[in-house]
């Protein structure tokens, strides 16, 4: 079918109707499903239309999406869309706009103002201008690039001409870190191999810095370029590295100071919490993500920088239909990886003047609360053991069978039971080579009723584990 024959309204409809039985049967949904593969589909000859096209996809899997914007899936660190993010994006799709200064429209203004407003939250100084990116990895993905530019430029090179190699040797200094900084080392061309990682404090995910700055010497002394890459918030305990005293040996040491606060930042906005990014503000460039605790759908990334002539150095786009690069913090084609790009901070906007300040605190510190309450249940249960405490978000434990700390096999088995049980949905870890469970709480719509669908999921899960212990030393015997 010619689109020019298709009619919109009766398939935003049809999507308008599955979306909101969707969203509204959240709390009721599966959390995650074992989704099976089908056959081939071959492409159409002549199609049937929007309208047709959905109903088509809906019967296929319209079954078996997971539950992740609902209040029990808590695996990898994912928040569920808001009602004002929800129509932000359905907003930025109809709209269509490309989010560059061109003059042709107000996209680049509405993304300039989204992160004006997250740089309050976050508590950042005015110093910070930033760009909105596809997700975590390339927000971490554009502040080593602008650390590799500005580097070189302290030595003379310009590395966005030179290369890399015209920098010489570079380290990334760092303790628990994402596996994003290894992916955009590899993509950046400066290698996994560049990466340090340094000793971690006793029993913790922080990085110690007695240690970090005994790398920082010898590499120093070595004449290599490095960052220093801190962790706001790491995956398998939720931990924070001591940014203040990093942001002191990034400036005795001349090194970049990139912190990945991915989720972390958004202990900013919480007076209970915000001594744990004490020390971001000095910090050279800070990535985030939006699919976190600001509760916006996935495409929501965003870096913070200090250097804006070494990121446009970078990132600049030279071509003769366009504008030459300039120092405009809204010229964001010259700011990062994309040229086209969608407005993807529209959501943002309309979430951040919906619920304001007080009502992001409110999300980030009930999901604390209500994570620091599990992590109690959970001690307290003779099925699992607490691995890390709960110093914001994250829940990391061991399933014990009979007793015993449990396989990396019965762990597996035990999060499949879960899986497929539906209540709940959390992901694997391996925390100093222990099997282990660990969740993240960053869902608006969690509550404590949740716990308890929760822990009695774990249980009967882990009763399953233990009856399959009691059958194998029956066999045995």
């Amino acid at each position: 079918m010619d689109p020019q024959k298709d009619d919109l309204r009766p398939a935003l409809e049809r999507v308008h109707r599955f979306s909101l039985d969707h969203q509204e049967s959240l709390g009721e949904h599966r959390a995650a499903t074992n989704p099976h593969p089908k056959g081939p589909l071959p492409l159409p000859a002549t199609g049937g239309g929007a309208l047709a096209a959905i109903d088509e996809l809906l019967s296929r899997y319209g079954s078996e999406f997971s539950g992740s914007p609902g209040p029990r899936y808590w695996g990898f660190v994912n928040g569920g869309v808001t009602p004002a993010a929800l129509a932000g994006d359905w907003l930025s799709s109809a709209i269509d706009q490309n989010s560059q200064l061109n003059g042709d429209g107000a996209a680049a203004f509405i993304e300039h103002e989204a992160l004006g407003m997250l740089r309050d939250l976050f508590g950042l100084p005015d110093a910070f201008h930033g760009v909105f990116v596809t997700g975590g990895t390339m927000a971490n993905y554009v502040g080593l690039g602008i650390a590799l530019q500005r580097l070189g430029a302290r030595r003379g090179v310009d590395v966005s001409q030179s290369g890399v190699s015209a920098l010489g040797p570079v380290r990334i200094v760092t303790g628990a870190s994402h596996s994003s900084i290894a992916k955009s080392a590899a993509m950046l061309g400066i290698g996994r191999d560049a990466i340090v990682e340094v000793p971690q404090i006793e029993g913790r995910e922080a990085v110690d810095p007695q240690a970090m700055e005994r790398v920082l010497q010898e590499h120093s002394e070595a004449g290599a370029s490095q960052v220093i890459v801190a962790n706001a918030g790491t995956v398998l305990t939720g931990d924070f590295d001591d940014i203040e005293a990093l942001a002191g040996l990034s400036e005795r040491f001349g090194a970049h100071l990139h912190v990945d606060a991915a989720f972390g930042a958004f202990a900013a906005c919480s007076k209970e919490h915000r001594q744990l990014v004490a020390g971001m503000a000095r910090a050279d460039t800070v990535a985030s993500d939006g699919h976190k605790f600001l509760n916006v759908p996935f495409d929501s990334g965003f870096l913070f920088a200090r250097s804006l002539g070494d990121q446009v150095e970078l990132f600049q786009n030279i071509s003769s239909y366009q504008s030459p690069p300039r120092l405009d913090p809204k010229h964001y084609i010259h700011l990062s990886p994309q040229n086209s790009r969608r407005l993807r901070a529209l959501p943002a906007w309309i979430s951040l003047r919906a619920y304001g300040a007080e009502g992001q605190a409110a999300i980030v510190e009930r999901c604390c609360a209500l994570a620091a309450e599990l992590g109690r249940r959970i001690e307290a249960s003779e099925s699992f053991r607490l691995l890390a405490p709960v110093r914001y978000c994250v829940v990391c434990f061991q399933l014990l069978v009979a007793g015993r700390p449990a396989d990396e096999t019965e762990t597996r088995d035990f999060l499949d039971r879960v899986r497929d049980d539906g209540r709940v949905f959390v992901t694997p870890g391996n925390l100093r080579g222990t099997p282990c469970v660990r969740l993240a709480m960053v869902n608006w719509r969690t509550t404590e009723a949740d716990l308890e669908i929760a822990m009695d999921a774990f249980r009967d899960c882990s009763g399953a584990s233990n009856k399959a212990s009691d059958r194998a030393r029956e066999v045995t015997r």
